[in-house]
């Protein structure tokens, strides 16, 4: 009883999706065996997705990369980055592939909304890459729930995405946050509107590792002349890493997992060792696969 379970990301920021289900699995599992793969769908050294010119160049790019994941025969595919769950759906893949593939948006619209819908007189504020945000598909997935558009605030985040993977820890992704947080209150502010609760909503894994940041800037713009009692982060990382996983299990196995990471990129000493910093607490086989990371520079086209 075996599952293949292959997890990707534009960069480093979807091993937080990876490292929850390789610890979930490591307590309790469905499945005797399971092997998990990380794949990093960045395609080139110094330009990603949100340096092509349009979707259609976007598109084509993971199109590529998922051409080359299907080689690994996977029982599911995880898309655990916004950016890419946007771009998914306008690949030729996802419009042939018979593998079950499951986006992190789709997760993070779930999630405002029961979040949105618990506490009425709430809002919540998307922080997402420049692509995500364009996109709206947050915003649209939430209307279509029946949640009203006033309560729905979006900050496309430019660069800061970039900025968590090569220095987490950096003074350069404090200031960003901040910034990014003074935007969107502002725009809190010209709405005229007074959300007793704000929710956040991380909407890029790479975000997640700075919830903390997010929460005391919010915390600090956000005054009583807005009437918000209280902020509450949202993180579709550990939604989506929760459904992989089985919440009750009658007869769980303690899996056997064996997992490899593999990159068309290089990522730099330093980079690997603030990740190891990030995730050693919550699985150190995950550290060790990521210090020992395939490279191989024809994984997929570019």
């Amino acid at each position: 009883m075996k599952k293949t379970i292959l997890v990707t990301d534009s960069g480093l920021g979807g091993l937080a999706v990876f490292t929850d289900i390789a610890a979930g699995l490591a307590r309790a599992s469905l499945w005797q065996k399971v092997s998990m793969i990380y794949f990093n769908a960045w395609p080139e050294q110094t330009r990603g997705y949100n340096h092509q010119p349009n979707m259609a160049a976007k598109a084509e790019v993971f199109n590529n990369a998922l051409k080359s994941m299907q080689t690994y025969e996977p029982d599911m595919i995880l898309i655990a980055c916004n950016t890419l769950s946007v771009i998914y759906p306008f690949t030729a893949f996802s419009r042939t592939t018979t593998i079950p593939v499951t986006g992190i948006v789709d997760h993070g619209i779930d999630m405002i909304a029961q979040a949105l819908e618990s506490e009425p007189e709430s809002g919540v504020i998307i922080f997402g890459t420049p692509t995500t945000a364009d996109a709206e598909s947050h915003a649209l997935g939430l209307i279509k729930k029946g949640i009203a558009k006033q309560r729905i605030i979006s900050q496309g985040c430019v660069n800061l995405a970039g900025k968590i993977e090569r220095n987490p820890f950096g003074h350069e992704v404090e200031q960003m946050v901040e910034e990014n947080v003074v935007q969107a209150v502002q725009q809190v502010q010209r709405g005229g509107k007074n959300f007793k609760t704000v929710f956040a909503a991380l909407c890029c894994t790479h975000f997640g590792y700075c919830k903390d940041l997010f929460k005391k800037n919010l915390e600090q713009q956000i005054t009583d002349r807005h009437k918000t009692e209280q902020i509450k982060i949202l993180n579709p990382n550990e939604r989506m890493a929760q459904k992989v996983l089985a919440p009750e299990l009658k007869k769980p196995f303690m899996a056997d997992i064996d997992m490899k990471i593999v990159s068309r990129v290089k990522w730099e000493a330093s980079r690997i060792d603030a990740y190891d910093q990030l995730l050693q607490s919550k699985s150190q086989p995950v550290v060790s696969a990521l210090k020992q990371y395939e490279l191989n520079p024809e994984l997929f086209e570019v």
